[in-house]
């Protein structure tokens, strides 16, 4: 066997391979099936070969020349129906042509069948004393010279004409697979052109049958694969797959022709083959790592500032830095993000980094058909892979090439828009797989910075409670010691009146004197003013106490899970303390439903074990080191149930209080909290109002002075 004929083994099984391998994953597509059927034609040419390049008499090589001529003439017509299709020629026009073409092959392929051999197949000659080959200058065929320069010539410039056409003018992923056809096709049809030169005498060894054997596979990767790697990778593995493997299969042949031992040359081989593999991985890294540094270096950038992406707690400051690292990092023409706003149900333009500034006012609502799709489709997406009403749905301004989004708790919270690179280069496999694992990253980031705004803002409410029950405590107070003295300038006001009233009808002659008379009506009226002042005052008394009431306007009962309201008041105490974890043990050994108002059972939950908390720091504080490294903080709350109350029990190993402390822990602004702690005085009292007023319960306490204390609340158990 020599290397032609290996070469035509090796087109043959490659471009079968192929085909079947396209349908197997693209059986839907018409691309995929029009180019399964481009390797078919392809294959038939490499049998062909084979056969006519193995025999060793002219008739047999007529015959199999007429084979492989089926492929040759069938060869070129596949590949422009297959990039009609692709790039989408005018579909008026294209059914029309394409009917010419199979109509003109099929005439060929009649000519080359069942006419003469000198009309078409042309005369043979035996070259490099290996094999037969066709040679046109023996008969001079005008038919065959026509199907060379004005079918099989004409056809294959116009479509690579049009393929580099449109190149040119397409952008994305479009472009990208087009960079491969450009260059597939180069090296696939440089192939045959070189073998035409030995049909008029030029002898060149066909080596370039090796190349048909390697377009197929850079076309097929383009159609199924294309984002797996860069051009310049597709190109350099198949480049030291060829070498590497022309060396691996052609050396062993080289050693046999030479030494005539086929049990050398067999040996060869088999070392040859087994150190061929391995050789290829080593070669392939190493290009791949010189060819891809600086792709790989961004992506290892975007990694590492995902994963600190979870240190941010402000949304605003989260939402730009993301913008500004992708854009200074991946080097692209524009960075978009757009974050769910819940209660205007639509994606805002969050933060945006780009050469041309996008309308600030541009959102996508829950219904938008590109929103729907995100959701659907749920990983990240080029914009050629959008459905066409996507795409067209899309606003003007809004040119991107990869759009990223982000989930958390399967619900859609947000995506980043990417634009092209300023290299032009498309988006890898690679950087789909980096920006997915940045998209998890960021959907945590952005959850946990709604949570902590969202308890920032519970945490403001439940403090304005704290203040406005503070206000109301204060305010019961103030109000009887107000209204005793507004009693008192009331009774002493009507008194004044009645005086001066009873006084002038005793002495009427005192009217008499129209200034007198004057100093009287003023008096009256001062009497009259201090009465109406008086019920203004009480009244507006009456309106600040009934405001300073926590919630009481917005009081109404409910059950839920008290775990919920455990897990709501851990994590203020652990903003609060600035802790990441709280040392709590929860005891729930029944149903947890509970019944009351969930806002003020959870500011009383809250209350207790920030309290309790804050004992056990105060014990620690008056320990040795040695004390501290055996005491271990904890607070126990246990919950249960009997046939009419509920019970909670909130129990810590604090400092626990002495005497003094247990007689005034419920009195309004009694705190043992020392000055640095923000201690108002008021929590617990605000606990046992919330309980014994508001929920007609009870709440007790028992306490050992240095070893901690338990709250215990009982709450009537209503329907559940």
């Amino acid at each position: 066997m020599h290397l032609f004929s290996f070469s035509c083994i090796l087109v043959f099984v490659s471009t079968s391979l192929i085909a079947f391998f396209v349908l197997l994953k693209g059986k839907d597509r018409k691309e995929s099936v029009l180019w399964a059927l481009l390797c078919v034609f392809v294959s038939i040419w490499g049998a062909g070969a084979y056969k006519f390049s193995t025999t060793d008499t002219v008739l047999d090589f007529i015959f199999w020349r007429r084979i492989a001529n089926i492929g040759v003439i069938f060869t070129p017509i596949g590949y422009y129906h297959f990039l009609s299709s692709f790039l989408k020629f005018n579909r008026r026009h294209q059914r029309a042509v394409l009917y010419y073409l199979y109509i003109s092959g099929c005439i060929f392929l009649s000519l080359n069948l069942f006419a003469p051999q000198e009309l078409f197949v042309g005369g043979a000659r035996r070259i490099f004393n290996q094999f037969y080959y066709s040679d046109w200058l023996q008969y001079k065929s005008l038919a065959y010279l026509l199907f060379y320069l004005s079918f099989y010539g004409a056809l294959l410039l116009y479509s690579f004409s049009q393929l580099v056409i449109n190149y040119w003018s397409s952008r994305g992923i479009i472009r990208t697979q087009l960079k491969y056809f450009i260059v597939a096709s180069i090296i696939g049809w440089l192939g045959p052109t070189l073998m035409w030169l030995v049909e008029f005498r030029i002898d060149i060894y066909p080596y370039s049958n090796f190349l048909i054997a390697v377009y197929p596979l850079i076309i097929a990767y383009a159609i199924i694969k294309y984002r797996l790697m860069d051009i310049r990778v597709a190109l350099t593995r198949a480049g030291i797959f060829l070498v590497l493997y022309t060396a691996v299969l052609g050396i062993p042949f080289y050693v046999g022709y030479q030494t005539r031992s086929w049990m050398f040359s067999t040996s060869v081989a088999v070392i040859l083959a087994t150190i061929g593999p391995i050789a290829y991985r080593i070669m392939q890294r190493k290009a791949e790592d010189l060819l891809l540094s600086q792709q790989r270096r961004y992506q290892k950038i975007l990694l590492h500032a995902g994963s600190g992406m979870a240190r941010e707690h402000h949304l605003d400051k989260l939402s730009t830095l993301m913008a500004r690292i992708v854009k200074r990092t991946v080097q692209v023409s524009f960075v978009a993000l757009f974050l769910e706003d819940r209660e205007h149900g639509e994606y805002a333009l969050a933060s945006q980094r780009s050469d041309q500034k996008i309308d600030e006012t541009l959102v996508f609502s829950y219904k938008h058909i590109f929103a729907q799709y995100l959701t659907t489709v749920r990983e990240p997406i080029l914009y050629e892979e959008l459905p066409q009403e996507v795409r067209q749905a899309l606003p003007a301004p809004l040119a991107p090439a990869l759009i990223v989004p982000s989930f958390a708790d399967e619900k859609l919270i947000g995506f980043l828009v990417l634009g092209e690179k300023y290299n032009k280069t498309p988006y890898s496999q690679d950087d789909i797989n980096v920006f997915t694992i940045l998209s998890h990253q960021a959907a945590l980031a952005i959850a946990n910075c709604i949570f902590f705004e969202e308890f920032k803002k519970a945490q403001e409410k439940v403090f304005a409670a704290e203040k406005l029950a503070s206000i109301g405590g204060m305010a019961e107070g103030l109000a009887h010691q107000m209204k005793n003295r507004l009693n008192q300038f009331s009774v002493a006001s009507g008194e004044l009146k009645f005086e001066i009233e009873d006084l002038l009808k005793r002495n009427p002659q005192i009217l008499e004197k129209e200034e007198d008379k004057k100093s009287f009506d003023y008096l009256v009226h001062i009497a009259d003013s201090l009465i109406t002042n008086v019920k203004r005052s009480d009244a507006v008394i009456k309106g600040i106490l009934n405001f300073a009431q926590v919630e009481a306007r917005e009081t109404f009962f409910s059950t839920f899970s008290l775990k919920e309201v455990i897990t709501l008041s851990l994590e203020l105490l652990k903003i609060k303390h600035k802790v990441a974890e709280f040392p709590l043990k929860e005891e729930i050994k029944a149903e947890d439903t509970i019944y009351g108002v969930k806002a003020q059972l959870m500011e009383s939950v809250y209350n207790m074990l920030d309290n309790g908390y804050e004992a056990i720091l105060d014990r620690t504080a008056r320990m040795t080191d040695e004390e501290k490294k055996a005491f271990t903080p904890q607070i126990r709350l246990s919950f249960s149930r009997n046939a009419q109350t509920c019970r909670i029990i909130i129990e810590d190993n604090g400092l626990g209080m002495n005497e003094e402390t247990k007689k005034k822990i419920f009195a309004p602004f009694f705190t043992t909290k020392s000055s640095y702690k923000s201690g108002t005085g008021i929590g617990i009292y605000v606990v046992k109002r919330i309980i014994e007023e508001n929920h007609k319960g009870k709440i007790w306490f028992e306490s050992e002075y240095g070893k901690g204390t338990k709250f215990i609340i009982d709450l009537p158990l209503c329907k559940v």
